[in-house]
């Protein structure tokens, strides 16, 4: 066996033509130096452990992209590259990995991370093999591998295989898997550096590899050391113009159903400049809702005595809302209330100081608070004013105050262009900056003639910078009259009392804080893998077979700075004068039982009701605590007091994964043969163990880190839970979120088999006609048993055609974050439904009014709350601020089961040397399908259905006190996983590949279109109730149209490449169901293209020097999104040189 090569285990490779069957066309032809025909390297192509000579043979599709795609790609991101094919596009790069798209979110855990997606169905849902076996995960919560850990240096081909592939492979193969075939018989070596830098000079990119490879014992055994750094810079929200200052666009409620400042004036709507005067009637000239002419005409005579004559301005007004999409989509969105040095509002929300009598600290003869809508509406004295949000002034960088400035109103803590608002807008990474470091080291030994001995080894150390933004903090922060960092101009304002919940004056001031440090989160990430095992050749049965053990381990650890210690930070803002020095102290170094006030509406929730019931993580007067000023502008709060009331959060996560694997393949030669050949098969079997742990730090998990807390009489000792000594869940961050350090782990027992059966060959109009088939039994400790399989069928009625038909069923089940991530708390904003101004935006906006009015009537919300005295309905979202709930698993879950079709014709004329066309129509169709529905979603499926009697309206609930000022406000929100309903992806995939010679040039084309049919999620629904449909496609990153287009052209030692993608137009945001009605028609996008440029220059037999131009033609993000479907980094440039000895 020594002087055969290795391949001998029945492998077989393919010519050019064969391979270009493969190829959904991912990418230009590579072609050998001075070939006078189209070549590529020789490739085997399986799909299944049943050797299979290509892509024409399988009754699925399936396709391969070769290590020369890869290696002349622009980016190092094996991701990003795979996401041009039109099956990918929605899978997740480490360019989209900071906040996903719209349609396609990830967590921040996740971030720098890639994980494919097949058919936009969830990267759960697609399975990725390395050398046709498991790798562990490196995304939390899926089972998905993080596909930048493989080395690029090693592969020598990707396939991907389309349809249900459980049967074979196991579960979460529900939509196909994706197989990264490594190099395991590489001699020589290979260095290969390259560096890129963006158009604009920044978003630089360095990546040096080597691989050395070499047999030894008389070519009997192989060892192959692969050696990786890729690095990047990044990009930050301020370097690109279009996302600078908020520059992505939002949706909101449309400015034009308010009045806006210069739309009111006494020369062109005077009745409206009468009504409208804070002086006439305690209105405010813009901000408020345009009321209907009727309603406006009643009103006016109501107040004046007399019917208003109406200008044609005026009544442009009052028509406008009815002109106008309910929600407009704009760049600068804010939330109005707050601000990064501050928004400062009187402590009496103007009950004993009258609106328009605070201080006119501008001279400009009108209060300051009647100097902007956010003035006004912080009072709770306005005939129209929310009250006890926001602010009068605005502290500037400089710790100046000035009057706060609107810009276009959406709401009552929402505005458009509201400059002074803004949060860190051009700090964040959009793209993280991360440095990832790998050695694998891969080797085999014959044995014998008969048997192999195989290893692969990996080390991956991956580091990932991103965040950057404002350090959020509790907005209405309370600072008492005596605090003396409170500004000279309002001191003495300060001293007057408030009423109710307002509390004893001072001053109260929402600040998100932009100065406590950079917030930059780290995501440190490891990856080892082991792969051991024996194959061979079982030759007096003409068998193969391979035995193996595999075990891979993730560890990622998660470090968030400047995290707030909830007691400290109010602890630290609660000053007062030191009687004994004269300078600022905290006033619970003064009194230990001085405890500060938290904010009116008693969040974060502790025992005594809008104030701390004690101090938790330190012993007050122990000189720890530092006071904060909140009002001196950027930098006040000095670094001392930062770092007593901060500290970095962080989280340790590991998944460990364990495989034993065997199976033996081969046909029936040696046993029988039927008149069209052998009957090939494999079968096998499969044991496998998945353990997930998370850790978190002890403030996350409420842990009293000192004894001596006393409340009620009763002391407490350090180790003790929070929860035992008031309503909070933990000491940092979030109060009311508590994490639980947890571990789960299952294991799984497979047996499995395939056949492929020749019926009939080489009969008129049947050249071949084949049935094959798969079947598997899966034993799992979690759920028991369960069985998959398919059948599939290949006719080719002649040499030059086959069609070819794919029935599957597959079965996943919940991985362990889906059943056993523990109920963690979290924070959620969406937007209520139920507000006045959302009902526009629903399916149905009268089944959403319905069962808006019954769910707050149910809740005792005060019908003046719900109605006006005209029986209109007149609901506001009373929150402005985010609220408490649970994320967590479900043990409850069952298994999700999938049904695949696929029908297809290959085409090979024989007239037409080179050219190979495939068409492929696939259907999935998952039932009890598992997913994390959004917070968003949760609320809106619970009003949009056709009664409350809905599962979703019981993850909800709202404020049941109807005299509280949050009355009718959601209170709690638990998002789990659920067995939701069913999901449904249909489309058509046509696949075109065709090279040929002109003179000495050699010419590559590929194209490869997907047309999506359906793409649809549908709710469950009560007996007699129609079902709620969820259709996804032409959302944002689900289009309706894919296509990737290549061109080649090769001569001598030089070649030229141009990659071109297609999408069709999708909506910017939104459901699609009501994209145009709340939108208008201009919520689309334009149809988007985008192409890579690329060349190759073999210098000599060892140096080739590359390089090309990413995304030629400078093309943006659409203007909803950061990264998609190009890198903000835009038009980029990079060179390379290879070098193999």
């Amino acid at each position: 066996m020594n002087t055969k090569p290795h391949n001998s285990f029945a492998r077989r490779r393919l010519t050019v033509a064969i391979a270009m069957l493969a190829g959904v066309a991912s990418t230009p032809f590579t072609y050998a130096q001075q070939s006078d025909t189209p070549v590529i390297e020789e490739l085997v192509v399986t799909g299944s452990r049943i050797q299979r000579v290509d892509n024409a043979t399988s009754t699925q599709p399936l396709s391969v992209i070769s290590a020369e795609d890869l290696s002349s790609s622009a980016t190092v991101d094996i991701g990003e590259i795979l996401n041009e094919n039109p099956a990918l596009l929605s899978s997740v790069t480490s360019t989209n990995s900071i906040g996903g798209t719209a349609a396609n979110s990830t967590r921040s855990s996740n971030v720098g991370g890639s994980a494919l997606n097949l058919r936009s169905l969830g990267s759960q849902r697609t399975l990725t093999l390395v050398n046709g076996r498991r790798h562990v995960s490196g995304i939390e919560g899926t089972s998905s591998v993080d596909v930048s850990t493989i080395p690029s240096a090693l592969i020598e081909r990707v396939e991907v295989l389309t349809g249900g592939a459980s049967a074979v492979y196991g579960a979460d193969a529900v939509t196909g898997v994706v197989n990264f075939v490594l190099r395991d018989d590489y001699e020589g070596v290979d260095i290969d550096f390259r560096t890129g830098i963006s158009g604009e000079g920044d978003a630089n990119t360095l990546s040096l590899r080597a691989l050395i490879g070499q047999n030894f014992d008389d070519n009997r055994g192989n060892f192959t050391v692969s050696l990786q750094h890729d690095s990047s810079d990044g990009l930050r929200a301020g370097d690109r113009s279009f996302l600078a200052n908020d520059g992505r666009a939002t949706g909101d409620v449309n400015p034009a159903f308010r009045f806006q400042q210069g739309d009111i004036t006494a020369a062109n709507t005077p009745n409206l400049a009468q009504y409208y005067n804070f002086n006439n009637t305690g209105l405010f000239p813009y901000g408020l809702r345009i009321p209907s002419a009727a309603t406006f005409a009643s009103n006016y005579q109501n107040e004046f005595g007399t019917a208003p004559t109406l200008t044609a301005a005026e009544q442009a007004l009052f028509d406008r809302p009815s002109t106008s999409s309910p929600r407009a989509l704009l760049p600068g969105r804010t939330f109005n209330i707050t601000s990064p040095y501050g928004v400062v509002a009187l402590g009496d929300f103007g009950t004993s100081v009258p609106l328009g009598q605070e201080p006119d600290l501008n001279g400009n003869g009108t209060s300051d608070c009647l100097d902007s809508f956010t003035g006004y509406n912080s009072s709770l004295d306005g005939a129209g004013s929310y009250g006890a949000v926001g602010g009068c002034w605005v502290i500037n960088e400089a710790g100046e105050l000035v009057s706060y400035e609107d810009g276009l109103v959406t709401g009552n803590f929402n505005q458009f262009g509201a400059a002074q608002s803004y949060i860190a807008p051009n700090r964040p990474f959009v793209i993280p900056q991360d440095d990832k470091y790998s050695i694998n080291l891969n080797g085999r030994y014959e044995l014998s003639p008969t048997m192999e001995l195989f290893a692969e080894t990996k080390y991956v150390y991956h580091e990932v910078v991103f965040g950057g933004g404002g350090n959020q903090a509790t907005d209405l922060l309370y600072a008492a009259p005596d605090n003396p960092f409170l500004p000279s101009q309002l001191a003495s304002f300060a001293n007057n009392p408030g009423v109710g919940f307002v509390g004893p004056g001072g001053l109260y001031i929402n600040r998100d804080s932009d100065d406590w440090g950079d917030n930059e989160s780290v995501n440190r990430r490891t990856t080892v893998r082991f792969v051991g095992g024996l194959r061979g050749s079982l030759d007096q049965w003409g068998l193969d077979y391979e035995v193996a053990a595999n075990y891979g381990k993730f560890n990622r650890h998660y470090k968030s700075p400047f995290t707030p210690i909830t007691d400290r930070f109010f602890a630290a803002i609660d000053v007062t004068t030191d009687p004994a020095t004269g300078q600022p102290v905290c006033r619970s170094d003064l009194s230990a039982t001085a405890y500060p006030r938290t904010t009116p509406f008693n969040f974060p929730a502790y025992l005594g009701g809008g104030a701390l019931s004690s101090f938790f993580s330190f012993q007050p007067g122990d000189g720890q605590c530092q006071p904060a000023n909140l009002f001196g502008g950027k930098g006040s709060i000095s670094q001392e007091s930062i770092d007593f009331f901060t500290y970095t959060r962080t989280v340790k996560e590991e998944i460990e994964q364990s495989v034993i694997s065997g199976f033996v393949s081969g046909n029936s030669s040696e046993f029988f043969t039927l008149p069209a050949g052998p009957v090939s098969f494999a079968f096998g079997g499969e044991w496998r163990e998945e353990t997930s742990a998370q850790e978190y730090d002890s403030y996350d998990q409420g842990v009293l880190p000192v004894s001596g807390v006393t409340v009620d009489g009763v002391a407490f000792e350090a180790g003790d839970w929070i929860g035992d000594v008031s309503n909070a869940q933990s000491l940092g961050g979030s109060p009311g979120n508590r994490a639980l350090s947890t571990s789960a782990s299952y294991d799984v027992w497979d047996i499995f088999g395939e056949f492929e059966i020749p019926l009939l060959s080489n009969l008129p109009l049947i050249e071949t006609l084949t049935l094959d088939g798969a079947f598997r039994r899966a034993d799992y400790s979690t759920f028991g048993e369960s069985d998959t399989f398919k059948v599939g069928g290949l006719w080719a009625p002649v040499q030059d055609i086959r069609f070819r038909a794919n029935y599957s069923k597959a079965v996943r089940v919940p991985n362990l974050f889906e059943l056993f991530s523990p109920e963690q708390g979290q924070n959620f904003r969406p937007n209520d439904p139920c507000d006045v101004s959302q009902l526009s935006s629903a399916p149905n906006p009268t089944t959403r009014q319905n069962n808006c009015v019954a769910d707050l009537q149910s809740k005792n919300v005060p019908n003046e709350n719900i109605f006006d005295a005209s029986g209109n309905y007149i609901f506001v979202d009373p929150l402005s601020a985010g609220f408490p709930g649970v994320i967590g698993g479900n043990p409850d879950l069952e298994p999700e089961e999938a049904i695949t079709k696929t029908f297809g014709v290959v085409v090979q004329p024989r007239f037409i040397e080179g050219l190979t066309v495939s068409l492929d129509y696939w259907d999935i169709v998952i039932e009890d399908a598992i997913s994390e529905i959004s917070a968003q979603n949760i609320a809106t499926s619970c009003y949009d259905s056709p009664s409350l009697d809905n599962p979703f309206c019981e993850l909800l609930d709202r404020n049941r006190e109807p005299t509280s000022a949050q009355s009718g406000g959601f209170t709690f929100l638990r998002q789990v996983q659920l067995n939701f309903g069913e999901a449904k992806a249909t489309g058509v995939d046509l696949n075109v590949n065709y090279g040929f010679n002109i003179g000495d040039y050699q010419i590559g084309l590929g194209g490869a279109v997907t047309k999506q049919l359906e793409l649809e999620f549908i709710e469950p629904s009560n007996p007699g109730e129609e079902a709620v449909v969820d259709d996804d496609l032409m959302e944002m990153n689900r289009p309706e149209w894919a296509g990737q287009l290549n061109f080649s052209v090769a001569t001598g030692p030089f070649s030229v490449s141009l990659r071109s993608q297609y999408l069709s137009e999708m909506a910017l945001t939104g459901p699609i169901e009501t994209a145009v009605q709340n939108y208008g028609p201009g919520i689309f996008t334009d149809e988007f293209f985008s192409h890579n440029l690329s060349g190759n220059w073999d210098y000599s037999s060892t140096v080739r020097i590359y390089g090309g131009v990413s995304n030629l033609t400078d093309e943006k993000p659409f203007a909803t999104e950061r990264s998609y479907p190009v890198s903000p980094v835009g038009r980029a440039y990079y060179l390379g040189i290879n070098v193999a000895l």
